[in-house]
């Protein structure tokens, strides 16, 4: 396996048009999702999600993944084991990302111009690793023996490790990188942390944590603590193809790596803009839901509490009718007591005020009827304009 004489030559086209796009669209994205509110509990379960993928990447390369459950069961037990004990290392995952997450806003609360130190990798990585039986490592400190990193042979002894960091921390506080948008920053510190690989192990998670940091700083991921980690593992063959790429072919040109990263972090907020979309979508709908019972003069009466809670409960998956009907369905105790005409009219109802849809035998809650309330994409405004216009009818 090759080796690489890591040094801080660096070449970054920062003017290629292409990171240029990226780092616009990364920015508007990060702006948009800062600027939509949403409430505590949505907050959490998007908490959730993003510890999922910081450790996603980890469980998921060695043939095992967490559930989005499985996080939350985490997060809101901290004190008592949830997974069997032949999962407890991926639990301690989850459980260090959380306190990883916590740490670093935390931080950067009290000092928000906190600059990158050894002291700070040194403790991500304390926290990253800690109670996790990592053979050869010990949280928080450097390695003093050899390891190799997939293709590629990192630096050997503990004083080379020991020489790169500092000259890493004074090249990136000091040098260059001063200059350079916060997104190469944060992206280029997680290329030279993964080529020094100064820890026994956890070196990947460490790299991406801290590559999360400098994005946290920057106010791009202050919704959530997410790394791009599930996209690292995603694309994995092609992570470690460009890591070497820029190693050894490109004479110390790390744009190759920079555009992989950043076309990553592009993917990541536009997942995360749709996830925070939709539960607003949702919680828009709740509304709607509420206000069309109102009008009706429902709300607050027996049939209006019911049908209320029935909707709410239609979220994430449907319901079959005839499941309900014959009270097989957990949701049937709403309408235990009540006849079967009760229950037809309530759906008739729901369907009529565009709050349900059925297909197939399904109940669903009617999320879609919040596009009336949205202004039409140019796809929808070029179809509306081929629509034929409707044919007059005469009145006799």
């Amino acid at each position: 396996m090759p080796s690489w004489d890591v040094n801080f030559n660096t070449i970054v086209q920062v003017d290629n048009r292409e990171i240029i796009r990226h780092i616009e669209r990364i920015c508007a994205l990060a702006e948009v999702i800062r600027e939509i509110p949403i409430p505590p509990g949505v907050q959490r379960r998007i908490d959730a999600l993003n510890i999922l993928r910081a450790v996603r990447g980890t469980t998921g390369i060695e043939g095992t993944e967490l559930t989005e459950t499985e996080v939350a069961q985490i997060m809101n037990s901290p004190q008592k084991p949830v997974l069997p004990p032949s999962r407890g290392r991926e639990e301690q995952e989850a459980r260090n990302a959380e306190k990883l997450m916590y740490f670093v806003a935390e931080t950067l609360a009290k000092q928000p111009d906190l600059p990158l130190s050894e002291q700070l990798i040194c403790k991500i990585h304390e926290i990253t690793t800690k109670d996790i039986d990592y053979p050869n490592n010990i949280p928080g400190k450097y390695r003093s023996h050899a390891v190799s990193a997939g293709t590629y042979v990192p630096p050997k002894t503990l004083e080379e490790i020991q020489r790169l960091m500092r000259e890493f921390i004074d090249w990136f506080n000091n040098g260059e990188p001063k200059t350079w948008d916060t997104l190469v920053r944060a992206i280029i510190a997680h290329f030279y942390l993964i080529s020094i690989h100064p820890f026994g192990d956890g070196n990947g998670r460490t790299s991406r944590a801290v590559e999360s940091y400098l994005l946290y700083q920057a106010n791009v991921n202050a919704r959530g603590f997410y790394s791009l980690a599930n996209f690292y593992y995603h694309y994995r063959s092609d992570y470690v193809q460009l890591l070497d790429k820029v190693r050894f072919e490109t004479n110390n040109d790390l744009t190759p790596f920079l555009l992989f990263a950043l076309r990553g972090l592009v993917e990541e907020l536009e997942t995360v803009h749709r996830e925070v979309l939709e539960e607003v979508k949702w919680i828009s709908f709740r509304d709607f839901a509420r206000e069309v019972l109102s009008i009706h003069d429902k709300l607050a009466t027996k049939s209006g509490d019911r049908m209320f809670h029935f909707v709410l409960a239609l979220r994430d998956h449907p319901i079959p009718l005839k499941d309900l009907r014959q009270g097989k369905h957990e949701l049937s105790y709403l309408y235990r007591g009540v006849t079967d005409r009760t229950l037809a009219r309530d759906i008739d109802f729901l369907r009529e005020n565009r709050l349900i849809t059925t297909e197939g035998g399904q109940l669903r809650a009617n999320l879609d009827v919040m596009t009336i309330f949205t202004p039409p994409t140019e796809l929808q405004k070029k179809l509306i304009l081929k629509r034929k216009p409707v044919t007059k009818i005469e009145l006799t």
